[in-house]
C-alpha cells in the first residue's frame, strides 16, 4: 500500500475512535448553519492580508499598543479590529516539516501542503541541472519593470507551483473577477497569486521599484498607476525618516532597557528600510492604488486583493523576534493596517460591509537562543553545511571515497542531496540501507540532531516518525524536489547566519493567528483547531466556488451563521 494512504488511514482510525470516545465536542458538534440568503450573497471583495513572520503571541502581548477596534472617528482599528469584530482563532497551525515563506504562502490560497503542490522550500536541489533552484524562477517569465536593470534580472512566475488557488478557481468557474496580489517579496506575491492572477506586483530591491514579470502582463508594460508609485519611491530614495515608539512599551520585550521614547533614523529606498515600518507603508500605498485604479471591489463578480506584509520578516532576521524593534514595528503596523482598512472603507461602495478580509501569517518564528540559553534552555544554532562536511569525511572513512568525488551533492536548511553517482552505485535497497544507517548513527551522535529521516527508508517504507512529525514529514516532503536525508533538529536549534531563521515544525515556527471578519462571519475567540489549509476552502465556501485542486482542509462553519 502507498505510505502516505497508510499514514492517512491510521489517522483516520484514531479520529473515529476518538470521536466515538467524544461524540459530543469538537468541530462537527459545534458547527452553525448558514441561511440560503445569506450563503448567497457574495462578497464584492475578499481580502488576505498576510504578516510574514508573525508569530501567533505577538497579537496577545503587543495589545496595549494596538488602536482601538472601532475609532471614533468609526474607522477601523488594526489587529483589534480582527481580533474583536472577527471569527479569530489565536493560534492555527500549519502542518508542514519545513515552515518557511515560500511554503506558508503557498498553502495559504492553496489549501495544499508540498507533497502536492510542490513548493517544499524556498530552494530546493535539482538533481538533473545540478544546481540549485529558486521556487518562482522561470527563466521564460522575464521581469516587467526595474528599466534596463528589469532585463538583467531572472524570470519569475508560478510555474514550479502545482496547483490552484482559490483565485484561479474563482476564474475557472467563469466570473468576471479580478485577482491582484503583492508584497516587497517576489515568491509571496506570486503563489498567492497563482496561474490565473491579473497582477502579481512584487519590490525590486537594485532599482528600488514596484515589478511584475511577462506571465501576468504578457506583452503590456508595466501599469501606468505602478510607474507612478515607482516615481514616487525614486523621488523620495535617501530623505531620512525617524520610527521607533508611538506608545508606552509592554514591557515584555527582551531589549527594554532601551528608553521608552526609543527611536531610529533610516533612509527612505535602503535596505534597512524595507524592514521598517517604511516598507509597511509603500506596501499599504501599492495596495490603495490597486484598489483604486483598477475598481477592485465594483465589478459585477467577487474580486481578490492579496497582501503580504513582508517587512516584518526582514527586522526579524535582523533584530530577533523577541527585540524591542520588534514591538515597535508591530505597534507601527497596527497603524498601516489600520489605514489600509479605512482606505478600503471608503473606496467601496457600501464599506467594508462588502467584504470579507481574513488576517494570518506564512510562519512564526523561534524566540532568541541566546536569550533562552541565559534562561537555562538548550538553545543555540548549527550549519547544515558543516555537518554534511562532517557526516562526507565520516562516509568516506567507513565506506572508501566515492567514485564521483563526493557523497552529498549538495545540502542546505537540514536537507541533503546525494550524489548521483551515489545513487547508481548503492541502488540497491541493502546497499543503500547500509549509507542510511551510516549516516544517521553518525547524525544522532551530534546534540542537537533530534531525529534523521531517509527517502529510501522512513518515507519509502511508511516507517515513520510517531505523532505530528510523521504526519508533517508526509505533508512536506515531495519526491521530485525534497533532500535524500532530512535532519531534524532539537526544538530552540537552528540555522546559523541570522538573529533568527524558521525552518522547522515547532510550535514557534507552525503557530500562526487566523481571523475572518466579514459576513456571514461573527466575532468571537474560537478555540478548536484550526489549521491554515482550513483558509482556503473557508473562503471558497464563501465565494460560492469549489475549493482548489489539492484542497485539504476543512471549512471552519463553527464561527458561520447566528
Amino acid at each position: 500500500m502507498n505510505p502516505r494512504k497508510i499514514n492517512r488511514v491510521k489517522r483516520h482510525q484514531w479520529l473515529i475512535g476518538l470521536l466515538l470516545l467524544n461524540p459530543f465536542k469538537g468541530p462537527i458538534a459545534q458547527a452553525s448553519n448558514l441561511e440560503l440568503a445569506a450563503f448567497e450573497k457574495r462578497p464584492k471583495l475578499a481580502v488576505l492580508i498576510v504578516f510574514d513572520q508573525m508569530r501567533a503571541d505577538y497579537l496577545t502581548r503587543f495589545t496595549s499598543r494596538f488602536l482601538p477596534a472601532v475609532q471614533a472617528n468609526q474607522a477601523p482599528g488594526g489587529f483589534r479590529w480582527f481580533m474583536e469584530k472577527g471569527t479569530f482563532y489565536p493560534q492555527a497551525e500549519y502542518e508542514l516539516l519545513h515552515s518557511m515563506t515560500g511554503p506558508g504562502h503557498a498553502t495559504l490560497l492553496s489549501g495544499a501542503y508540498p507533497y502536492q503542490m510542490g513548493i517544499s522550500g524556498n530552494y530546493w536541489f535539482d538533481r538533473e541541472a545540478g544546481k540549485s533552484v529558486y521556487c518562482v524562477s522561470d527563466p521564460a517569465s522575464s521581469i516587467v519593470g526595474a528599466g534596463e536593470e528589469g532585463a538583467k534580472l531572472p524570470g519569475m512566475s508560478p510555474k514550479n507551483f502545482l496547483g490552484t488557488t482559490v483565485g484561479d478557481e474563482l476564474k475557472n468557474s467563469g466570473r468576471r473577477s479580478r485577482v491582484v496580489t503583492l508584497a516587497l517579496k517576489d515568491r509571496a506575491a506570486i503563489l498567492m497569486g497563482g496561474y490565473r492572477a491579473d497582477l502579481a506586483l512584487w519590490y525590486e530591491p537594485k532599482s528600488g521599484s514596484w515589478v511584475s514579470s511577462r506571465h501576468y502582463l504578457k506583452e503590456a508594460p508595466l501599469p501606468s498607476w505602478v510607474s507612478g508609485l515607482n516615481q514616487r519611491l525614486l523621488q523620495e530614495k535617501g530623505q531620512p525618516f525617524v520610527w521607533g515608539s508611538g506608545g508606552k512599551p509592554t514591557g515584555l520585550s527582551l531589549n527594554d532597557s532601551l528608553k521608552a521614547d526609543w527611536k531610529k533614523e533610516e533612509k527612505r529606498g535602503s535596505k534597512e528600510s524595507l524592514g521598517s515600518p517604511y516598507g509597511v507603508k509603500i506596501t499599504v500605498d501599492a495596495a490603495l492604488s490597486a484598489v483604486k485604479e483598477l475598481g477592485l471591489g465594483k465589478g459585477p463578480d467577487t474580486d481578490i486583493l492579496a497582501v503580504s506584509f513582508s517587512s516584518h520578516d526582514y527586522l526579524g532576521h535582523a533584530v530577533g523576534a523577541q527585540s524591542r524593534e520588534m514591538e515597535e514595528m508591530t505597534a507601527a503596523e497596527d497603524r498601516e493596517l489600520s489605514r489600509l482598512l479605512t482606505g478600503l472603507q471608503k473606496q467601496l461602495p457600501s464599506g467594508l460591509d462588502q467584504a470579507v478580509v481574513v488576517l494570518s501569517a506564512d510562519h512564526g518564528a523561534p524566540q532568541d537562543p541566546d536569550w533562552l540559553s541565559s534562561q537555562k534552555l538548550p538553545a543555540g544554532k548549527f550549519s547544515t553545511a558543516k555537518l554534511a562536511e562532517g557526516l562526507e569525511a565520516e562516509l568516506s572513512r567507513q565506506f572508501g571515497k566515492p567514485p564521483g568525488g563526493k557523497w552529498i551533492q549538495f545540502a542546505t536548511h537540514l536537507q541533503m542531496w546525494l550524489a548521483p553517482e551515489i545513487l547508481e552505485l548503492y541502488s540497491s535497497s541493502e546497499k543503500r540501507q547500509a549509507i542510511d544507517r551510516a549516516a544517521e548513527k553518525f547524525l544522532l551522535k551530534n546534540p542537537i540532531v533530534t531525529h534523521f529521516m531517509s527517502r529510501s527508508s522512513e518515507v519509502a517504507s511508511a516507517a515513520l516518525p510517531p505523532g505530528q512529525l510523521g504526519t508533517q514529514l508526509l505533508n512536506t516532503w515531495h519526491p521530485g524536489r525534497s533532500g535524500d536525508w532530512i535532519i531534524v533538529p532539537r526544538a530552540n536549534f537552528f540555522e546559523d547566519g541570522q538573529r533568527v531563521d524558521h525552518m522547522t515544525g515547532y510550535a514557534y515556527d507552525r503557530v500562526v493567528p487566523l481571523a475572518f471578519v466579514g459576513k456571514p462571519f461573527r466575532p468571537g475567540v474560537r478555540t478548536e483547531r484550526a489549521r491554515v489549509v482550513d483558509l482556503a476552502p473557508t473562503l471558497s465556501f464563501i465565494l460560492g466556488v469549489t475549493p482548489p485542486a489539492q484542497c485539504e482542509g476543512r471549512v471552519l462553519g463553527e464561527g458561520m451563521g447566528k
